[in-house]
């Protein structure tokens, strides 16, 4: 009940409409297009399938998932059982077994019931990889403890072997970060002391795994290691591992988690593997150890060494590891009566932990998952006939909930997986509006400090006309622009030197090549401006740039400070002669008085204040900018 309780009920977002949309294809066509994705092609199929049977709303969409997770549950309750084994009893069982203890926790956890309710991957790759881990615990089971007639049989325990690659192989068909599953495997069977065969017979196993892979990594080489364009902060092991642990707790919500979470899920890991340590299952607190450290630390350590700066990492990526510690959390039976008690404590922890954030997520749904049904129905609505829409990159949520009659008043730019606004993108936008000729447009933007960090799509409205009006849906924003030039024309840059073929530079290292401000504007109205920079060597430090509007007395009227374009593209990971946008929309105070005002701009240091130097000195004015009377 906890899964299905208002599946339906939240609008599919950005990444559950990208699965809708792939779903929807042609076989063939799905498989060209998830050759660029960051995840293969089986779980798309099974949904294409599923789509024909149970339709395509969000509550059969999501089923699919809901499906994988109630099995993901049975599988944490057998492996529980698996691990704690029967404990010789010394009094009457308690009400609640380790295995009914860790399937409760894995119900309960957060992490499991935000993505059983989602229209992706995550639930089915949680499914296959504990499907595997138990196959092949199994094995090594009846393999290396005294089984009579286990030698007589050698291909018993072979099914439980093939059973745990056939899965783990479906696992990284269903996402590419299943595979880190795999070096936890390799550990497990190495640190079991077995025979020389048995080995040998887990290596073509997993020879098989990557065999299975390999031809579909060929046909979709470039797909999961592309670059998007997005600017992401660098990639650490440990912030990464932290990353992990806070989804594990709140499911990924955004519910502000209380101070001391770290903790209170530190004391419940411990008494879980004390557990384990008190019940003598030394050799099984070894295999969970090993199944949870080893994919989130292989996982990180890839992902810093070999992207460090790409957005490449997301907890919901190594869910798989959820279920292996919830059975560590749900402990074991110690053998002593007294220690009884001990399997509830982190069970309590756990939900002081997890039963704020369900509440949250089941109250207030829009945590993570933005309301596109709302936004689209926001704009539809509102939308004039010479109106049209534009969003910063083919987002496939709108298109689920875009009404297909009006098809033609919806563009993307970019179009397409790839989803950064380059200039390319830019110039078929212009291209576009031209051949609409709208009298105004509606900008539906998700993540534009991602997708649009230079916003190139606003300042090209900017030019062309002014905001009217703007309206939010959590991430989602919907400003809307009146359009005055027709054609719409791209932005007219002034040179810094127009007499020199050198540009105006800050410290010898940095070009201001050219800029376009707002010249004039009433009071109360937007000041916009945008910087066109140019690095001509490395920059050393992530400077800051000041924007400054002085009266005729020198005096700073209104003013704005920050990192040129934003924090997620600091001026140190700037390519050398790459020219780069950097915008400024600033409000103009409303008791300021009509009249004309200098525009002068800035590059220091954020930690000394130091101003660059420029051949002027230690600042640069850009002109006059004048304030009318409505």
């Amino acid at each position: 009940m906890l899964r299905i309780y208002h599946l339906g009920a939240q609008s599919i977002w950005f990444d559950e409409g990208w699965s809708w949309h792939l779903a929807t294809l042609p076989l063939a066509d799905m498989a060209t297009t998830t050759a660029g994705d960051r995840s293969p092609v089986l779980y798309y199929t099974l949904l294409h399938g599923w789509i024909q049977l149970a339709g395509a709303s969000e509550f059969a969409m999501r089923y699919l998932s809901l499906m994988a997770d109630v099995i993901t549950v049975a599988l944490v309750m057998a492996m529980a059982r698996l691990l704690t084994g029967r404990a010789r009893e010394i009094s009457p069982s308690p009400p609640l077994s380790p295995s009914l203890l860790a399937g409760l926790l894995y119900t309960l956890s957060p992490l499991a019931v935000f993505y059983a309710q989602e229209t992706r991957m995550y639930a089915q790759v949680a499914m296959f990889c504990t499907a595997s881990s138990y196959a092949l615990l199994r094995w090594l089971q009846q393999t290396h403890e005294d089984k009579p007639g286990f030698f007589k049989k050698p291909g018993l325990s072979s099914r439980w072997l093939v059973a745990s690659a056939i899965c783990l192989a479906l696992a990284i068909h269903s996402h590419y970060y299943a595979v880190f599953l795999l070096p936890a495997h390799a550990l497990i069977v190495l640190v079991a002391v077995f025979a020389r065969h048995s080995f040998l017979r887990w290596c073509i196993a997993a020879a098989c795994v990557v065999l299975s892979v390999l031809p579909w990594l060929l046909y979709a080489r470039g797909g999961f290691a592309y670059d998007d364009g997005f600017t992401f902060p660098l990639n650490t092991i440990d912030g990464r591992m932290w990353e992990w642990l806070r989804s594990f707790v709140n499911g990924g919500f955004g519910y502000a988690l209380s101070e001391g979470w770290g903790w209170t899920l530190l004391v419940a890991v411990g008494l879980g593997l004390m557990g384990f340590a008190l019940a003598r299952r030394g050799r099984e607190l070894v295999w969970l150890a090993v199944l949870i450290v080893v994919p989130l630390l292989a996982a990180t350590i890839a992902v810093r060494v070999v992207y460090p700066y790409r957005s490449v990492f997301h907890p919901r990526y190594l869910i798989y590891v959820a279920p292996m510690l919830c059975i560590a959390l749900a402990s074991t039976r110690p053998n002593s009566r007294g220690l009884r008690w001990l399997c509830f404590l982190p069970f309590a922890f756990c939900l002081f932990l997890w039963l704020p954030a369900l509440q949250s997520y089941f109250t207030q749904p829009n945590l993570i998952r933005d309301d596109y049904r709302a936004a689209t129905q926001h704009v539809v609505e509102a939308l004039e006939p010479s109106d049209v829409a534009v969003m910063t990159r083919d987002n496939y949520a709108i298109n689920y909930y875009w009404p297909p009659e009006k098809a033609n008043a919806l563009l993307a730019t970019p179009q397409g997986l790839h989803g950064v606004l380059t200039a390319d993108g830019l110039n078929r936008l212009v291209t576009q509006l031209r051949a609409t000729s709208p009298n105004r447009v509606r900008l539906m933007l998700w993540q534009d400090n991602v997708v649009d960090a230079q916003k190139l799509s606003e300042s090209l409205l900017w030019a062309n006309g002014y905001q009217i009006g703007e309206t939010n849906f959590g991430q989602i924003r919907l400003p809307l622009y009146q359009v005055k030039q027709s054609p719409v024309q791209p932005l007219a840059f002034t040179s810094t030197n127009p007499n020199s073929q050198t540009n105006a530079l800050f410290g010898d290292t940095l070009a201001l090549k050219a800029f376009w401000m707002r010249r004039e504007a009433w009071a109360s109205d937007w000041f916009y401006l945008v910087l066109e920079w140019q690095p001509l060597q490395p920059l050393p430090k992530d400077y800051k740039v000041f924007v400054h509007v002085l009266d005729q007395a020198g005096q700073i009227k209104f003013q704005k400070d920050k990192l040129a374009i934003d924090d997620l593209r600091p001026m140190s990971r700037w390519k050398v002669g790459e020219a780069l946008r950097d915008p400024y929309a600033i409000v103009i105070p409303a008791d300021l008085p009509v009249g004309e005002y200098r525009v002068v701009v800035g590059v220091y240091d954020p930690d000394t204040g130091q101003r660059l130097l420029t051949s002027a000195g230690d600042s640069m004015s850009l002109g006059t900018f004048r304030v009318i009377s409505r």
